[in-house]
């Protein structure tokens, strides 16, 4: 199994395990709910439940035990005011009270149960309190009772009887109870409650509703879905951790950035990223649904993600055994370790140094010491000394940086005069001129065997052609003369075939020691490629139809010039098109393009080799190398490298690229803008 699908699985592993999770949760919930609230299979809906009975009855009597002390009260001056007999809660009459008809109505708006409202009247204090808001509809007693009366479930008490559309509030079901009994008691109050339509704000019934609804439906798939979810989160929990840590090609586990850095800046950054999502789940509250869950789903998955990196960087560090190093500690340990190495390993200096330091430190505190202005002209004194020493060092210090990066850089005639320095940089100074003058007498070595090995093929070959011409000659004139014998005549035929060839031998022989050598003078002019390329195309048309070879030439519209040498550009095209019509595989198409553009142009020659290429890019353009190991063709294996020496003298550059059986050349130089 590739590292692609292992991935693949292991992030669809990442983003069904809190799916399950919250199937799971949902499901645990949904069981535990039902098992605690019986009739949630058997009621219709919430409001025909016992918990809905038990909340609404609550709910009337806090309101009323709230309202019922209130009682109506003067000033001194005759002001009325309204006070709570147990609290002493005074209200300003300007806002809370409005005076209609003679009744006092005290709008008393709760933030808790916003979907329960009620009117409490006093009838013997003339006073009434409600949470119905104050609108030109609600300003008087009977406009308040139409409102609550537009609610469908509502629950009333006038003269001691009770009207409702809730049967298990009925006066026969609450007689006995505290709802009842409370108000009955009181005195002599009349009570006005509903609830509103569709529950358009969140409180305890709604979210109650909500939870009775969703229980209802998952209640009998919960029973399937739990075990099913715990099971999912089990295995994809294993497979996940299994495919966290992937390995390369070598086994080493494939780590990123941030499995690098410090163990401890992994958990800040992670546990800042915990910090946000929890603060986007504290922070969101809403009366709007969306908005509040948007908040906590965002909330949650920034969370998660910062949790999933946690469990990531940990699991890749136990596998790749990178725990304990990422440490913060472990790394302040090494570098002391390393530090202590290395003032082991330099002992001398060491030493050398430190009692160095310790006569600097004493002369300082001895200047300091001293009362009078002696110690501090001393202490200065020390001071410009120790830094005028410590500059002559560095300044000695970047003369040998400066010889090593010279020689470095190919510049082998540099000298230190060693007189300058003294103890260990003396020392350096010294090798540093052995080394740059050993690099130098080996370049001249070098450079004077390729200069006498290239005389010795140059006069081999001189001296070679010479007698070749000869026997060529003398072929040509035997050639000319009517042998009666047949067999002689095939012979003279073989003869004059292979002096031929090593005719050619000896001139490419000779042609790739200058090639090599840069013993060439160049007549650099502005040619046109496309022209160049006909040229060779034409000349070599014959012997491509002869294998069969299609020649697909890609062509520039307009002219695209460069700057070379004519003569030996020409014999650059020239092999390259002479190696396609001996090694391309018949019966295949050849590629020729020429690709320009602002500042190159590119010659691309591509062709599917009849020889397995079991060779390698640097091999191949090696002089005597050739693509077919049978050596039964005419090549000398000299083409290649003729032509990349060649192409680098003219200031290009010639690569070659072997992909299976593809045999593609890339030649590319200098555009010639007109």
């Amino acid at each position: 199994m590739g590292n692609s699908t292992k991935r693949l699985i292991k992030i669809t592993g990442y983003v069904l395990i809190p799916i399950f999770i919250i199937i799971l949760i949902f499901s645990a919930l949904s069981l535990y709910y039902g098992n605690e609230n019986k009739q949630i299979q058997e009621a219709n809906d919430f409001f025909s439940t016992d918990d809905f009975k038990d909340m609404y009855a609550t709910s009337i009597v806090n309101n009323f035990s709230i309202n019922a002390n209130y009682r109506r009260a003067e000033t001194e001056e005759g002001e009325e005011y309204y006070i709570s007999g147990g609290a002493g809660v005074y209200y300003d009459t300007q806002t809370n009270v409005n005076i209609n008809d003679a009744d006092g109505i005290i709008n008393y708006l709760s933030g808790d149960d916003k979907n329960f409202k009620y009117l409490i009247i006093n009838n013997e204090e003339n006073m009434a309190f409600t949470n119905v808001e104050h609108t030109m509809m609600t300003d008087n007693i009977e406009g308040i009772k139409n409102r609550l009366s537009q609610n469908t479930t509502y629950w009333n008490y006038e003269n001691g009887e009770i009207t409702t559309s809730i049967d298990k509030l009925k006066k026969e079901e609450v007689r006995y109870q505290t709802v009842y009994e409370y108000i009955y008691n009181e005195g002599n109050y009349t009570v006005y409650t509903s609830l509103e339509n569709n529950l358009p704000y969140y409180d305890q019934y709604k979210t109650t509703n909500i939870i009775f609804d969703i229980a209802k439906v998952t209640y009998k798939p919960a029973l399937i879905l739990l075990p099913i979810s715990i099971i999912a989160i089990i295995v994809m929990t294993i497979t996940t951790f299994c495919f966290i840590g992937l390995k390369n090609e070598k086994g080493e586990v494939i780590l990123n950035s941030f499995d690098r850095i410090p163990l401890l800046v992994a958990f800040i950054l992670t546990g800042t990223l915990m910090l946000i999502g929890a603060g986007f789940v504290a922070a969101v509250y809403s009366d709007n649904l969306i908005v509040m869950c948007t908040g906590i789903i965002t909330g949650t998955v920034i969370m998660y993600m910062a949790g999933v990196f946690t469990l990531e960087t940990l699991i890749k560090r136990i596998k790749s055994k990178t725990l304990i190093k990422s440490t913060l500690t472990y790394r302040v340990l090494r570098r002391i370790k390393n530090i202590i190495l290395i003032m082991t390993k330099n002992a001398n200096i060491t030493l050398k140094l430190l009692w160095i330091f310790i006569v600097f430190v004493l002369i300082n505190v001895i200047c300091i010491s001293l009362i009078d202005g002696i110690g501090i002209i001393f202490l200065i004194a020390l001071w410009i000394y120790s830094f005028y020493e410590i500059n002559k060092l560095c300044i000695k210090l970047y003369e040998i940086k400066d010889a090593i990066k010279q020689i470095y850089s190919g510049n082998t005639k540099v000298h230190l005069d060693v007189t300058r320095y003294k103890g260990d940089l003396y020392d350096v100074a010294v090798q540093v001129n052995d080394i740059a003058g050993g690099l130098s007498n080996a370049i001249d070595e070098k450079l004077k065997s390729e200069r006498l090995k290239t005389e010795l093929i140059t006069n081999v070959s001189h001296d070679i052609k010479t007698p070749l011409t000869s026997i060529i000659n003398y072929v040509d004139l035997l050639k000319k003369e009517e042998l009666p014998n047949e067999q002689a005549r095939e012979y003279l035929t073989i003869l004059d075939n292979k002096s031929q060839r090593l005719k050619r031998l000896t001139e490419d022989l000779v042609e790739a020691s200058k090639a090599s050598s840069g013993n060439i003078k160049l007549n650099m002019e502005r040619l046109n490629v496309n022209e160049l390329l006909k040229q060779i195309s034409g000349e070599f048309e014959d012997k491509f139809k002869a294998r069969k070879l299609d020649e697909v030439m890609s062509l520039p519209e307009k002219p695209v010039y460069i700057k070379a040498d004519s003569r030996y550009m020409y014999r650059v095209l020239e092999n390259m098109y002479s190696n396609i019509s001996k090694y391309a595989m018949e019966n295949t198409r050849v590629y020729i393009d020429v690709l320009p553009n602002n500042n190159k142009v590119t010659i691309q020659m591509k062709n599917i080799s009849k020889e397995k290429l079991n060779i390698s890019t640097d091999e191949l353009m090696q002089r005597f190398v050739r693509g077919d190991s049978s050596r039964n063709t005419e090549g000398s294996g000299l083409g290649l490298s003729i032509a990349t020496s060649l192409t680098t003298l003219q200031g290009g550059t010639f690569n070659i690229y072997l992909d299976g059986d593809l045999f593609k050349v890339i030649i590319e130089f200098n555009r010639e803008i007109n």
